[in-house]
């Protein structure tokens, strides 16, 4: 399960990044109020992106968004995702396009099958799958007008793999791995790529709301062949690598960044 980020877990990107590479260009961020979405904010921001990072939760965002300024040139947009009119206003009245679009917006509660309501399939979709495409379309149109872009869609690797008491989550990220391919088939010719990212367990404060505890941390662990659990820098940094032109010829990839998990025998 991803997309989420622990309490304690710094937003700071990891490591030199030399040169800037996104140096101005525009980034649009869903979710970035906290876990990954943050860091990706974070991320984008040092290399030279102005970045918007839009979240449902406006108070947090705020708070957030003062601390990603010292990173570089972050705003904050408080706005629903899966309001695609809404978003779609927001897109027709910027200026100019976005150079980089970021679906990291999710929702992931515990639920076993056996309880699962039409209603919380419904809502994980609508969420998960049905805001990305939508923003991807609108952002993707104003993109492929300019024949530029990059969208980098947060999936999971739960999109290949089993997990009980997930099912809704799970097809939810397969759904998405599955229009980005469709999506980077559409758009390259317009010169504009469409990749995912399926980060593997990243422990974040949505596991604890969604049911999760220390034991199922330690037990998630031991099946991970690094032995630990990612952080949130460290899949920020691969959305950066893809969203920028040292990916100039991937598209329609799904990047599997898990610590060994899907390839252990």
């Amino acid at each position: 399960m991803t997309g989420m980020t622990g309490p304690t877990g710094s937003a700071a990107p990891t490591g030199g990044t030399g040169a800037k590479r996104l140096a101005g260009r525009t980034a649009l961020v869903t979710g970035a109020a906290r876990g990954i979405g943050r860091a990706i904010a974070a991320r984008l921001a040092a290399e030279g992106a102005r970045v918007t990072a839009c979240d449902i939760q406006g108070d947090r965002l705020a708070a957030v968004v003062t601390g990603l300024g010292a990173h570089g040139e972050v705003e904050a947009l408080a706005a629903d995702v899966a309001d695609h009119e809404a978003m779609a206003r927001l897109l027709a009245d910027r200026a100019e396009p976005y150079d980089v679009l970021v679906n990291n917006a999710a929702i992931a509660p515990r639920i076993p099958l056996r309880e699962l309501r039409p209603d919380d399939l419904r809502e994980v979709l609508r969420v998960n799958v049905e805001a990305a495409v939508f923003l991807s379309r609108e952002a993707g149109r104003a993109m492929c007008a300019a024949g530029r872009g990059s969208i980098v869609n947060v999936a999971s690797v739960n999109a290949m793999r089993g997990q009980p008491d997930m099912l809704h989550y799970n097809a939810s990220k397969a759904a998405l791995v599955s229009a980005t391919q469709t999506l980077a088939v559409e758009f390259a010719g317009h010169g504009v790529r469409v990749n995912a990212v399926c980060p593997g367990s990243t422990w974040t404060e949505i596991w604890e709301e969604g049911g999760w505890g220390e034991a199922d941390r330690a037990a998630f662990a031991e099946r991970i062949p690094l032995g630990r659990f990612a952080r949130p820098e460290e899949i920020a940094a691969v959305v950066a690598f893809l969203a920028g032109d040292d990916a100039s010829y991937v598209t329609g990839h799904a990047l599997v960044v898990d610590g060994g998990l899907t390839v252990r025998m």
